[in-house]
């Protein structure tokens, strides 16, 4: 095996070793010692690979959240779903395939990351996870109150599936993503 391919699969093993200990541990639970341990690697190997521990967390975000900008765009146009079925239907995907702590990666953004990593986290969030929102919000503006903008909306609706998305809170949850949905769309008043 070259060098350069012993590279890309060691950079490879350590994003998706990562993957599974910020996603679950948070930023400062996270051991990037532990990181390289599991994979069989010193920690300056690791770190030949990404300068620190901020630029890893960067990096694996960046992954995961290339394929959910994908995937969330995508879910949309499958068979031309109305508003009701692309929320709900976006949102298992996100508890399926992102069953992550939403509260303890913001909370890392706020305080402990860098202002600079903060920012560029950011950005991938806004960019692969509440622009489709956005997106699909505004293409469906004609079924939407004038005073509310796609943005504020992805926002909000973010706000309230959070709580679902984190694995912890699935074995208590008494909400399905469909009520959760219908509770955001047509709140609780009677007609």
């Amino acid at each position: 095996m070259s060098e350069n391919m012993a590279r890309v699969t060691t950079r490879q093993l350590i994003l998706q070793t990562a993957e599974v200990h910020f996603m679950r541990d948070g930023y400062k639970g996270t051991s990037t010692r532990q990181i390289a341990k599991e994979i069989g690697i010193t920690q300056p190997n690791l770190y030949h690979h990404f300068k620190n521990k901020e630029s890893l967390y960067i990096a694996v975000l960046e992954m995961v959240a290339s394929k959910a900008l994908e995937d969330l765009k995508s879910i949309p146009a499958e068979v031309q779903l109305n508003l009701e079925e692309s929320l709900i239907k976006m949102t298992h995907y996100l508890r399926k395939t992102h069953p992550y702590n939403f509260s303890v990666m913001m909370n890392d953004m706020k305080t402990e990351i860098s202002q600079e990593s903060s920012l560029a986290l950011y950005r991938i969030f806004q960019k692969a996870y509440l622009q489709p929102f956005a997106d699909l919000f505004d293409a469906h503006s004609d079924q939407i109150r004038s005073d509310y903008d796609s943005q504020l909306l992805a926002n909000h609706f973010f706000l309230v599936i959070a709580p679902y998305m984190n694995p912890d809170n699935l074995s208590y949850s008494r909400l399905t993503i469909e009520a959760i949905v219908d509770f955001f769309l047509n709140g609780v008043v009677k007609d």
